[in-house]
């Protein structure tokens, strides 16, 4: 009896200080998948320790409550940065006459709408700080932005987003969109992502980027901003090798660079990059990004998509992470393996210890009468 209790002891005791494999993270699930040939995830070689999805049809779907998303990139902070699949219907970017203004001063000046996605209070400079100018060229004169956001963005940040699972909602957190005015005629895609952050918008739900769309084509002709708005070898059957691309001519986030307040770009029906007045009416495609602290189950193949399986809290400290439990819209909390199964295990094994000598010490006192 006391060479069993002995044995038992050692063997659990051993266990409880064996390390417990960590949740994986979305990040780093995803990146495991990474190529260099084909449709797939790619290192982005424009922004440092960012991932993104090529080709006409990566395994990139994710499903979210009842609809299907692709995801377009991995951040460097280890967020999700996600669209979906299908335009919610055709709407104004920013509605005519919405934030007109009769002083030349002013960003806002056209009855077509205006290319401004945020507001004198929302929008920030490269650095994060805010401004209530903005210019509408690369190169133009700063003018006055208006009070009011775009009316796409005060729809997709309320009603949208309002009307999104719970669930979801639990993963979406706040993004740093790039939302400076963008030149078409832009050889250089490097020199495009400087002009799209110029200035930025932070918030919830906007839409994707030019830049977005180009850099998701495995097309080697496609290899600027400029190539996917002038060269027909670039853009021609995009479908088959850039999955962005959608023939209900979704809107991106991206002004075009030209002296006027109103022209934004979107991938037109044909592939290609065009430009029209922001209060015309073409495809919404949302975008949003999901948290870091989430990890996914799946393939990302369109008949067996990633889904969200849990949400990872982040720890107090390193010794005792906790992670919560998604369960049928239920969030509970619980403590780690690593953390919770060691007290356990040690529990038992002080237990066991307790136990086997207090048997030692009966069968001494058996043997010493």
């Amino acid at each position: 009896m006391k060479k069993l209790f002995l044995t038992l002891t050692i063997f659990i005791l051993s266990i409880s200080f064996y390390p417990v494999k960590a949740m994986e993270r979305a990040a780093d699930i995803l990146k495991k998948n990474v190529v260099n040939a084909g449709d797939g995830l790619y290192v982005d070689n424009t922004i440092d320790g960012r991932y993104i999805y090529r080709g006409g049809n990566p395994n990139n779907y994710i499903k979210l409550g009842d609809d299907l998303y692709r995801i377009i990139s991995i951040e460097k902070d280890g967020t999700i940065k996600v669209i979906k699949q299908e335009s919610i219907g055709n709407m104004a970017w920013d509605e005519s006459e919405a934030r007109e203004s009769t002083n030349s001063a002013d960003f806002c000046t056209s009855p077509f709408g205006c290319k401004s996605w945020g507001s004198n209070t929302t929008t920030l400079d490269k650095d994060g700080n805010n401004v209530t100018r903005m210019t509408w060229e690369v190169k133009g004169t700063l003018k006055n932005l208006p009070e009011k956001e775009a009316t796409l963005n005060t729809y997709l940040n309320n009603d949208f987003y309002n009307n999104l699972n719970d669930e979801v909602k639990n993963f979406v957190v706040d993004g740093i969109w790039n939302v400076g005015p963008t030149d078409i005629y832009q050889t250089n895609l490097s020199e495009s992502i400087k002009e799209e952050s110029a200035y930025k918008w932070k918030g919830k739900v906007a839409l994707m980027n030019a830049t977005d769309y180009v850099k998701s084509s495995t097309n080697r002709v496609c290899t600027s901003v400029s190539t996917y708005s002038r060269d027909s070898s670039c853009y021609k059957n995009s479908s088959a090798h850039n999955y962005l691309y959608s023939n209900n001519c979704p809107w991106t986030v991206s002004p075009f660079d030209m002296s006027n307040p109103y022209y934004m770009l979107y991938p037109y029906s044909d592939g290609d990059l065009s430009y029209y007045h922001a209060s015309g009416g073409y495809g919404v495609r949302p975008a949003f990004y999901l948290s870091s602290e989430t990890t996914l189950s799946g393939e990302g193949t369109e008949t067996n998509p990633y889904t969200i399986s849990k949400y990872i809290e982040e720890p107090k400290d390193e010794e005792n992470k906790s992670e919560v439990n998604i369960d049928n819209g239920q969030i509970v909390e619980v403590p780690s393996t690593s953390a919770f199964g060691s007290i356990i295990i040690a529990g038992l094994g002080l237990a066991c210890v307790t136990g086997s000598t207090l048997v030692m010490r009966k069968t001494t006192n058996k043997k010493s009468k």
